[in-house]
């Protein structure tokens, strides 16, 4: 295992369109009309090399519609990464990616879509090294 950078829901670099509150977490709740992005940042560094990203959540309320995740940077312009979300992730509250990059990246974001109607609390974003 390699070294983890670890991000909480209370870290000001982790942010969301439909924010509604962050103690210990950012909470999070979408109105009914539309998607929206529930979590984006938190612009960070990273070397080239194999990592695990892992996003830990709560799921208040599961509405219906397509949860997706992706990779970003270049202020949401270049994308990585994308993938809808598996009920299991959901379920669990954990969504863990395994991606490679081939040189470093800047201002890397991880984004969270959620549909309308959808609620939950962001609690720790986590990139761990694995080579």
């Amino acid at each position: 295992m390699g070294d983890t950078i670890i991000f909480v829901g209370s870290d000001p670099r982790l942010e969301s369109e439909i924010a509604v509150g962050r103690d210990n977490a950012l909470h999070f709740r979408c109105p009914a009309d539309g998607s929206r992005v529930a979590l984006y940042g938190p612009y960070v560094t990273l070397p080239p090399g194999h990592f695990r990203i892992e996003l830990a959540f709560t799921v208040d309320k599961l509405a219906p519609g397509i949860v997706a995740v992706e990779l970003c940077y270049s202020q949401a312009r270049q994308q990585l990464y994308s993938r809808f979300c598996f009920p299991w992730e959901l379920a669990a509250g954990l969504i863990r990616i395994s991606y490679h990059f081939t040189e470093s990246i800047n201002e890397l974001e991880v984004r969270l879509i959620v549909p309308p109607e959808f609620s939950g609390s962001i609690k720790q974003l986590s990139f761990t090294r694995r080579n």
